[in-house]
């Protein structure tokens, strides 16, 4: 359960400028320096590295150490979940629903996350960041970072 606001509602913030009150809107609250990530939970299976932050993550994990029921009809690929054997039947259809819709794009996808990244490339939003702390470089796709990551060698994160 959240706090209890003040007699008289919440504290309003009176901003001249539109623009500063709409920016302050959409930030969140500072954390303190001295906070501490929550105990991850560790996957019980031997050789396992996964590490989850709650209990319902580590329950949706450990599927993808049981059986592997669903088995695709085309190539005898075999999965855990039946959502996913239909969303690899989309490889055999060819079928291809999701399309840009920026201007002169057009390109089609087989899974809306790859449409989503895709579109980061028209929009420039590059969401993963070098977790270097000397290096300020930022990238549209995780796997270009992880790349990136290579090439600071064995060096220190905090360099």
């Amino acid at each position: 359960m959240g706090k209890k606001l003040p007699p008289g509602g919440a504290p309003s913030i009176d901003l001249p400028d539109p623009k500063q009150s709409a920016e302050f809107a959409r930030k969140k609250p500072a954390r303190d320096k001295e906070y501490e990530a929550p105990e991850r939970i560790v996957c019980p299976y031997s050789g396992c590295p996964k590490k989850v932050k709650n209990r319902a993550s580590l329950r949706k994990h450990l599927l993808v150490h049981g059986p592997r029921d669903h088995v695709c009809a085309e190539c005898g690929k075999a999965f855990n979940e039946s959502s996913k054997l239909k969303r690899h039947f989309l490889v055999h259809t060819g079928e291809k629903p999701f399309q840009c819709t920026f201007e002169g794009c057009g390109k089609r996808f087989s899974l809306d996350y790859n449409l989503r990244t895709h579109v980061r490339i028209h929009t420039g939003e590059k969401r993963f960041v070098c977790p270097f702390e000397s290096c300020h470089k930022r990238f549209i796709q995780s796997n270009n970072m992880k790349v990136h990551v290579l090439t600071h060698g064995k060096t220190n994160k905090n360099q």
